[in-house]
């Protein structure tokens, strides 16, 4: 898997998740998420990720099996420098510094000029699609007013597989579905009057719309600090559809 991957690499590479996430420029929780499989990074992210560690992309996607041996190598050869340097006397130390600071100015150098020659280069347009959707969000915490007549409003997303599968989108707002969804994200759903146990789904409760995993006697959320929404023989509950994924 590549949550394990991306451990074992980074790891391998003696670095701790926030200097990791500092030398690729990411925020820590964005790099944290990818190592415990909540966030998937992008192609162009990903081939970073791949270039920095010296691994291939294939790799951390777990579609090759190969060793660590170039990796293992990198860091014998750090020690042994580090060893040998440990050993120098005070001049020798001072040579040493200078060489490597002249190194390092050089070397972000050609990284400063390539950063700016990936700038200027064009993003690769996205195709979108218009879905249906609502003008109220439906919640990941305390409920919105969603009825299934809502659904007259129209939102872009990008052309993919599963964009074509759903029906309509909608956007979240709170935190209690994380961290597999988030506050902002839309999701994509398949419209139907039912989802099986475990699934996810888009349900209005006595008037009130959610995203929640379906329990059978209840609504579960992923976030463990907000409760169960328990249903009964009072409660008016209706399934709207079955989330199928993130736009």
């Amino acid at each position: 898997m590549f949550e394990d991957r991306l451990k074992k690499t980074r790891e391998a590479a003696n670095l701790t998740v926030k200097q990791a996430a500092a030398a690729l420029r990411l925020p820590y929780t964005t790099y944290n998420n990818y190592e415990k499989n909540a966030r998937e990074p992008s192609g162009g992210l990903l081939c970073k990720i791949a270039k920095f560690y010296g691994v291939s992309t294939d790799y951390l996607l777990g579609m090759e099996v190969t060793d660590m041996s170039a990796q293992a190598k990198y860091c014998e050869e750090k020690n042994e420098v580090l060893k040998k340097v440990e050993l120098l006397d005070e001049h020798g130390r001072k040579l040493v510094k200078l060489v490597i600071n002249a190194e390092y100015e050089r070397c972000m150098r050609q990284t400063e000029k390539q950063q700016e020659i990936t700038i200027k280069l064009p993003e690769p347009k996205i195709r979108m699609i218009t879905m249906k959707s609502s003008e109220y969000k439906v919640s990941a915490g305390t409920g919105f007013l969603l009825d299934e007549g809502d659904f007259n409003t129209q939102v872009q997303v990008p052309d993919t597989i599963l964009a074509r599968k759903a029906d309509f989108a909608l956007c979240i707002s709170g935190d209690s579905m994380e961290p597999i969804y988030h506050d902002g994200d839309i999701v994509l759903v398949k419209k139907q009057s039912f989802v099986n146990t475990g699934e996810i789904g888009i349900f209005v409760v006595d008037g009130s719309g959610y995203i929640k995993k379906f329990g059978g006697d209840r609504l579960i959320s992923l976030n463990s600090e907000y409760k169960d929404i328990l249903l009964d023989e009072n409660t008016y509950v209706h399934c709207c559809g079955k989330v199928i994924g993130r736009a």
